[in-house]
């Protein structure tokens, strides 16, 4: 599975959408609140085995931020 699926996966998990899209944001998600984002969050670094800094999470408030974020991390 690649990066973008992994994280729409997660994102699908954490928020309770199943029809979640890569255009997801804070601005068109509903469900997407401050204890989502936390889950989200975590979620990641697990999955990725990498380690978030609060500013960098405040950071992902998009699909495509998220990614950036992630590659930026494994890099």
């Amino acid at each position: 599975m690649n990066l973008e699926n992994q994280v729409l996966e997660i994102m699908r998990e954490v928020f309770g959408i199943a029809d979640i899209t890569p255009e997801v944001s804070q601005k068109n998600c509903e469900r997407w609140d401050s204890l989502r984002h936390l889950t989200m969050a975590s979620e990641l670094e697990d999955a990725f085995d990498i380690e978030l800094e609060p500013e960098e999470i405040a950071e992902m408030t998009d699909f495509a931020r998220v990614i950036n974020m992630i590659n930026s991390k494994l890099k």
